[in-house]
């Protein structure tokens, strides 16, 4: 994840929570326009809307937050990857929700400010990344078991002794 626009994604994702909605508004537009463009990955999400964006909301300001600090950042997006396995998330999915995320973004900080192309490049670099580290995973969970013990997860990606997986830090990661 080195190289990537940290300031960029940092302030992306502040100005997300202060501007048009907050990022209540973010996450909801999200699974709304998810379920649009891409119909057949709703039978992926048995919980509600209102629940599950909270879930998505937590985990990008984790990854946002850990961005620098990779030896805590790649498992736990190893894990994320391994425990959505569980829900039936195939690699073929990653890309509609980059796709999503980076339009629902711009959407939502068009509305009040400006998102330039500088903008939408360190989102997309951004999510490469993410998306390689946890395909990856996904492909080949067994390679990463030991990782994630090590890091307090459990081989199927769930955290241990804790129902939130989708923390890393809680100071890190509230939105």
């Amino acid at each position: 994840m080195s190289g990537l626009n940290v300031e960029i994604l940092k302030n992306t994702l502040e100005r997300a929570k202060q501007e048009n909605g907050g990022i209540r508004t973010l996450g909801l537009r999200f699974y709304e326009r998810l379920f649009e463009v891409y119909p057949s990955v709703k039978s992926l999400f048995h919980t509600p809307p209102e629940e599950q964006h909270q879930k998505l909301m937590a985990s990008l300001g984790a990854i946002v937050a850990g961005v620098t600090n990779l030896e805590r950042t790649i498992p736990y997006l190893r894990a994320m990857a391994i425990r959505h396995l569980k829900y039936g998330v195939e690699n073929a999915h990653y890309p509609a929700v980059t796709e999503n995320l980076i339009a629902v973004l711009a959407e939502h900080l068009s509305v009040e400010g400006e998102w330039p192309e500088a903008y939408a490049t360190a989102w997309n670099e951004a999510m490469a990344v993410i998306t390689t580290v946890m395909m990856e995973a996904a492909s080949n969970p067994q390679q990463y078991a030991e990782e994630l013990m090590a890091n307090g997860y459990q081989p199927d990606g769930f955290k241990a002794n804790s129902d939130k997986p989708w923390v890393i830090e809680p100071e890190a990661t509230q939105i």
